[in-house]
């Protein structure tokens, strides 16, 4: 799991390797903030401290697997242009070969290590199935699947494959249109979810604050005032860690990738939290 793109950024070793570190450091650092931070405001930093390192760690080699696994679908195109222009009875291991010392990128590079495990051995159907395993990619699969029906049947698949490439430009343009067009959406749940959101809270708790609380003809007791400021701030804590999880949530409908919701959550809830902290304390000065 995520072998080459940690080899990518220099780490020649497991992923669960790679993460133990990183857990490790994550373990001593809440243990030494809950025996010096204040509780329970404490609990947020430590949250973050807990879990954000690992996360922001798991996503980022994600991002570049979704990275590789892009720049392999915009090559397609041209491959299957490409391929299309063989000759009817072209022998397989020829096909691979002319992709892969072509120009096209992280998928040269798939169909080169393909074309290795054919020479090792490997029938071009096991060497095409590992490719696709390792590239989870939709238009990936189905180029493989008509690799692996030509080589079987020896069918003439020209027009097939001009007309999957015909498809796969079209859908790079609607994608684009679609991404684009949901980009404002993304965004303004984003940016309110961790600054807009949070601001006005906290302006509003200040506004509170200052407030001349009477219960009746009695002035409300210092105490009561500190207790009441104190449960007003955790139940603001409270609703911006619900609001974090929605808007993450959505944003991740709007990428239609759901387990982002982790990542958006470990990112907009403490950044919130700090926007609201930052201008509570800013208030009250």
């Amino acid at each position: 799991m995520f072998e080459r793109e940690l080899r990518s950024i220099g780490l020649k070793t497991s992923f669960r390797n790679a993460l133990a570190p990183i857990m490790a450091v994550s373990f001593i650092a809440c243990l030494f903030e809950l025996s010096f931070l204040s509780l329970p405001s404490g609990y947020i930093v430590v949250f973050a401290t807990a879990f954000l390192p690992s996360t922001l760690f798991y996503f980022f080699l994600d991002y570049l697997r979704a990275k590789r696994i892009r720049e392999i679908e915009h090559q397609l195109p041209n491959a299957l242009y490409q391929i299309a222009s063989f000759p009817k009875g072209t022998p397989m291991e020829e096909i691979i070969k002319s992709v892969a010392e072509s120009d096209f990128g992280p998928l040269s590079w798939e169909f080169k290590r393909a074309e290795m495990e054919v020479m090792a051995g490997a029938s071009v159907t096991e060497a095409f199935e590992k490719t696709w395993e390792r590239n989870p990619s939709p238009l990936l699969r189905r180029t493989l699947s008509l690799l692996c029906e030509s080589y079987r049947n020896g069918a003439d698949l020209e027009l097939v494959f001009k007309e999957l490439a015909d498809d796969a430009f079209e859908l790079q343009s609607i994608s684009a249109e679609t991404a684009a067009a949901l980009s404002l959406q993304k965004y303004t749940l984003l940016v309110g979810g961790c600054i807009i959101v949070p601001f006005i809270l906290a302006l509003l708790l200040s506004i509170v604050s200052s407030l001349d609380l009477n219960f009746g003809e009695l002035p409300s007791p210092a105490g009561a005032r500190s207790h009441l400021v104190e449960a007003i701030v955790f139940s603001t804590q409270i609703y911006l860690m619900i609001f974090s999880f929605l808007a993450s949530y959505f944003v991740s409908l709007i990428e239609a990738n759901r387990k982002k919701t982790v990542l958006y959550f470990a990112v907009l809830f403490p950044l919130s939290l700090i926007v609201f902290n930052l201008v509570k304390a800013a208030s009250f000065i």
